[in-house]
């Protein structure tokens, strides 16, 4: 008896165990502190959305306002910055970046069109409305230019993160309201994707593992959106690497770089040659092209290099190895009552 309680016992344990490592760990973040509310625009061209969708000429001069709501018991110092999109590494398009350099190729930037950026005071428990102007560049341009403008807490906020079009908070202290200026809406530009430098690097998004790094452009001024890239690295015809990944965005005239990880192998040196396909809605672009890893550049890509341990699979090798001895145990205590009987 005393035996089977043990079983019990250790099996009820070893339960809670597996439950406890494949529970979710939940966390809790507060408020920003502050809403926005876009003030409808006589320049708007698309009244169904929650953003700036507007409709300018060249040289025209216009404005856009933005009512903000102090919630809390403090005065709130913002920092609101009009910037233009950008498409961050993991394939979405982001606006929290003031300068962009090499990330934006896009005739004008939000900042030059829409006077920087400004600071705000809003009194606790107040609203205050905001003027944002807008000159238009002399020179017409085909298709959009997108961006938001980016209201930030920098008391409190310790890092920002990006958010997708529209506006809504995406962590504690930052939120975001789109712009989007046409001047022409009855033609349709569509996306143009080109090939830009292969390399060796790490893929951030998947703790650091080496990874090819393949530079994707959208040289034309409209968003592509859920972009399907697949994608392999082969070498003397052999297949060493593949990914397959769906709904990724990109913003107007814009890069990224588009990793095809390793899964924790090695690179090295040598010549290789990469095959891409990407599609998004009826088009489609297709990339080969041979490339070179020198030993510099593996070095480099492999620093972070490393076996992934299992340490769930030990806890439940562990918790077999304890039941079998136990079970062993119980087996010859039993068998060693039948023969005193």
């Amino acid at each position: 008896m005393m035996f089977r309680k043990l079983i019990k016992t250790i099996l009820a344990i070893g339960i809670l165990g597996l439950i406890s490592l494949a529970a979710p760990h939940f966390v809790h973040a507060a408020g920003a502190g502050f809403t926005i509310t876009p003030i409808a625009s006589k320049q708007q061209n698309d009244s169904s959305v929650s953003y700036f969708d507007l409709k300018l000429k060249p040289n025209q001069t216009a404005q856009v306002k933005v009512k903000i709501t102090n919630t809390t018991t403090k005065t709130l110092n913002l920092i609101a910055s009009p910037n233009t999109g950008y498409t961050t590494d993991s394939g979405s398009v982001a606006y929290d970046l003031q300068k962009l350099g090499s990330k934006s190729t896009a005739p004008y930037q939000l900042q030059t069109l829409m006077g920087g950026q400004q600071k705000i005071a809003v009194p606790a428990k107040s609203q205050r409305v905001v003027t944002f102007p807008i000159k238009m560049p002399a020179t017409s341009f085909k298709g959009v230019l997108d961006g938001a403008i980016y209201f930030l807490n920098p008391q409190t906020s310790g890092s920002t993160v990006t958010n997708k079009k529209g506006f809504s908070i995406k962590n504690r202290f930052a939120m975001a309201l789109g712009v989007t200026i046409h001047e022409d809406t009855k033609t349709t530009v569509l996306p143009k994707l080109t090939l830009g430098t292969i390399s060796a690097g790490t893929d951030q998004n998947d703790t650091f593992s080496p990874a090819v790094k393949v530079k994707i452009n959208n040289t034309h001024a409209t968003l592509t959106k859920k972009l399907k890239i697949k994608s392999q690295v082969s070498q003397n015809g052999k297949t060493l690497f593949k990914t397959n990944t769906s709904n990724l965005t990109m913003a107007a005239n814009s890069n990224f770089n588009y990793a095809i990880t390793t899964n924790h192998i090695a690179l090295k040196a040598g010549t290789y040659h990469l095959h891409l396909v990407a599609r998004s809605g009826s088009q489609k672009w297709t990339f080969s092209r041979n490339f070179v890893i020198t030993k510099a550049q593996a070095k480099t890509a492999n620093r972070h290099a490393r076996v992934k341990k299992s340490y769930f699979i030990w806890y439940i090798l562990a918790i077999l190895l304890v039941l079998l001895l136990l079970l062993t145990a119980f087996w010859f205590g039993r068998r060693s009552s039948k023969q005193k009987k």
